[in-house]
């Protein structure tokens, strides 16, 4: 039974002991009725309270009918995105919210995350090689160590993201938005980050050999302390031999 699914069950169990209680005081009223003081002046039941105890009865008859409690869609999106690769790897997950959800550890390879939105959740050490999320938002995203080898993440936004010793060889970052990302021990080897903003991005320690990445973008980044430059060499603070 999937969450959503227990959800249900509880609210529907619930719904059930309102009406059984719903049923006992009527029962109580009706004998209260039945017990008045024989001093009381008798009078012929009208019209209007044979009608009353009609619909009583049939109220006490009449079968309990379950609420039906209309299923919030947020929380379907993130039953499908949880439950993804045991569902079979089918379902598109483009256009999703899925922003400030608990996501560690996921299976997501290869899955279709166009345009989603998964900004402010942890998608801590979560597997996401091959997949498709051009203009995904991930800002503010926990990512650290997450697999994103040669993922297409164009136009995505990773500002603030913390991406530290995150996979992405071999990523499609064109045109992305990095800036002031954590990107420290990251691996970007061969990742094309053509157009990408890396304003203020941490990138101590990462790997950027054979990466496609120009001197202008590296000048706006806070640190390259220990990086391994596209060329191979380790960066030693001098940015004169990049300007190509």
């Amino acid at each position: 039974m999937t969450r959503l699914e227990d959800r249900l069950a509880r609210l529907e169990q619930r719904t059930e002991e309102i009406h059984r209680m719903l049923r006992h005081l009527i029962e109580i009223q009706m004998q209260s009725m039945a017990q008045l003081p024989a001093e009381q002046p008798s009078r012929s039941p009208t019209e209007s309270d044979l009608a009353i105890q009609e619909q009583t009865s049939d109220a006490l008859e009449a079968p309990v009918q379950p609420i039906w409690i209309e299923p919030d869609p947020l929380e379907i999106q993130y039953q499908l995105a949880v439950n993804w690769a045991a569902a079979g790897r089918t379902e598109d997950l483009s256009d999703f919210d899925l922003s400030g959800r608990n996501l560690r550890n996921l299976d997501l390879k290869d899955a279709k995350l166009f345009r989603s939105n998964l900004s402010r959740g942890d998608l801590t050490a979560s597997r996401l090689a091959r997949a498709e999320m051009a203009e995904a938002d991930f800002s503010r995203t926990q990512m650290a160590r997450v697999d994103l080898t040669r993922a297409n993440l164009t136009q995505a936004d990773l500002t603030f993201a913390n991406l530290s010793y995150a996979k992405l060889e071999g990523a499609k970052l064109r045109y992305a938005m990095l800036t002031r990302a954590n990107l420290s021990g990251a691996n970007l080897s061969g990742a094309d980050l053509g157009g990408a903003q890396l304003n203020k991005a941490n990138l101590t320690r990462a790997n950027l050999k054979d990466a496609a990445v120009n001197h202008r973008q590296l000048a706006s980044v806070s640190t390259l302390d220990g990086a391994t430059m596209p060329d191979g060499r380790i960066y030693d603070g001098d940015p004169e031999p990049y300007k190509v």
